[in-house]
């Protein structure tokens, strides 16, 4: 990951990989088959990993605000703690090869649906309110997935509270009230950015 983040797919080289990993650059062929093999596997393993994350969590949960706070958490967990992993997952999209990419393009299809139907379940039963859910989905995925771009560790907020932040947004924008989960929201503590 941070061999690609540096340098970009194409110009990361096959030693620049393996001093990351430490070992040699013909070991690299014990653990992969190709280059873009290892890209493919790097983008698909965490989305793989969220979507499974999230329906291990959320099996149990019939109300969908809960099911909601759930698929946010996951998400913005990832993409606040995993930034490398997100910008090559954006950026190295057009390095794979047309099967790898259309399996990818599914995953993330899969994980946006599985919002849709939250929402979609969440206005049918009266706790949301939007006449549009699969636009206020793509909204919100576009919002959730733009904290890696400009979000700052050690900054003004912790992850944690940038998790709060943007639960109380999103229940905001569907007209729900934006309740923490485990009681009132906790005031933000003042940091130097």
């Amino acid at each position: 990951m941070k061999a690609i983040a540096k340098y970009g797919f194409e110009a990361a080289n096959l030693r620049d990989i393996a001093k990351e990993v430490g070992i040699r650059a013909p070991s690299l062929y014990n653990y992969i088959s190709s280059k873009e093999q290892l890209l493919y596997e790097l983008i698909k393993d965490p989305l793989t990993s969220m979507l499974t994350e999230y329906r291990a969590l959320a099996r149990e949960i019939s109300d969908p605000a809960e099911k909601l706070r759930v698929f946010l958490r996951v998400h913005l967990n990832f993409h606040l703690r995993a930034r490398n992993d997100v910008f090559i997952g954006n950026m190295e999209l057009r390095s794979l090869s047309p099967s790898h990419y259309r399996t990818i393009i599914g995953l993330r299809e899969e994980f946006a649906q599985a919002l849709y139907d939250i929402i979609q379940e969440g206005v049918e039963s009266g706790v949301f309110k939007t006449s549009q859910p699969r636009v206020i989905s793509l909204i919100m995925l576009g919002m959730l997935a733009g904290v890696c771009n400009w979000y700052q560790p050690g900054g003004a907020m912790l992850a944690d509270e940038m998790i709060e932040f943007h639960t109380n947004l999103v229940f905001r924008m569907l007209g729900a009230a934006p309740v923490a989960a485990e009681g009132k929201p906790k005031p933000t503590r003042k940091r130097a950015a």
